[in-house]
């Protein structure tokens, strides 16, 4: 079977998968799974006995076990009683055993691969396409890490969730050509909106594929990073004048949201100001949140406090241009 084919196969299943996991909720409730809606995978919505919504994310893995484990246990000890389980990532359970409604796995796309346990619909339902590229440190395997919560304000629109993994790092210039070919086989697969996503690692290979071409419709970069810690380079130069090099690249065409942080240990200093003196002479469309306050640190969008403050006018932005306090 093609490609296409299961896409379209997984699809029409991925349909009845679906279901309004909201519906049935009392006001107080679904304020709390609006919120929920919002929170990277793995993710676990409870209710408990008197009816009211309780939520976590946070784990990691190919399956949401641990977030379930972990959610049941917080649910229950602040509510003193009983909780069951009312949704796990975008998947409605109904009073289902969660691990009997696993979805439909969409197939590889080249080197993107679906998110694991998250409902996927193929590129013929799908409004579009987010990749996420995670970050990556020497001999630590990310590839089973979970995406930052920007992802979602896509997918609550219906997007589909995809990976751009690399459990090494050896080969700079290949990966970010690899997913430039990946995005291409999507487009031809027929998503109609295409849009890269990354943190540390993963959101310079997002900017390096944006440089060489990659057909997407934005880019988000939080905290770029290639070169290490800046404490043990031998060259402090060396990782600035790459980034020029790709700031300098892109052309217009996709908007950009490029994030960093104060007392960023992999930034040399000076690439958010490169940035923008990049894409003003180029006319990148670009949005550059530099030093936000209140975050600090090369991890400060991991969490829920970062994407709940600027994830909407970050997605706003990627989607319709338009530029919204925070993002100014």
């Amino acid at each position: 079977m093609t490609i296409r084919a299961a896409l379209l196969a997984t699809a029409a299943a991925a349909t009845l998968a679906a279901s309004p996991a909201a519906a049935q909720l009392n006001a107080s409730a679904k304020k709390t799974y609006a919120d929920f809606e919002r929170l990277a995978p793995q993710r676990v919505f409870m209710l408990t006995a008197n009816g009211d919504g309780s939520l976590w994310a946070g784990a990691g893995g190919e399956d949401p076990s641990g977030a379930v484990e972990r959610g049941l246990k917080n649910c229950e000890e602040q509510s003193k009683g009983k909780c069951t389980l009312h949704a796990v990532n975008n998947i409605a359970l109904e009073g289902r055993d969660w691990k009997q409604v696993a979805p439909p796995k969409l197939p590889n796309i080249n080197r993107l691969r679906p998110q694991p346990w998250w409902l996927n619909r193929g590129p013929q339902s799908a409004a579009g396409l987010i990749i996420w590229s995670h970050g990556y440190m020497e001999g630590v395997d990310a590839t089973k890490s979970a995406p930052q919560g920007q992802v979602t304000y896509f997918t609550i629109e219906g997007y589909d969730l995809y990976r751009f993994d690399r459990e090494w790092i050896r080969d700079w210039p290949g990966d970010a050509t690899a997913l430039v070919e990946s995005v291409r086989q999507a487009r031809a697969l027929g998503y109609r909106k295409i849009v890269l996503a990354g943190q540390s690692a993963g959101a310079w290979v997002s900017m390096a594929a944006a440089m060489r071409g990659a057909a997407v419709d934005g880019v988000i970069s939080v905290a770029a990073a290639h070169h290490g810690y800046v404490s043990k380079m031998t060259d402090v130069t060396r990782a600035r004048s790459d980034w020029q090099q790709v700031v300098r690249g892109i052309k217009p065409g996709p908007r950009f949201v490029v994030v960093n942080f104060a007392k960023d240990d992999y930034d040399v200093g000076g690439r958010m100001d490169d940035a923008k003196a990049a894409f003003s002479a180029s006319g990148v469309d670009a949005i550059i949140v530099s030093d936000p306050p209140g975050f600090v640190g090369h991890g400060a969008a991991n969490g829920n406090t970062f994407p709940r403050k600027f994830g909407g006018c970050i997605h706003d932005f990627i989607e319709t241009g338009q530029r919204k306090p925070p993002c100014i």
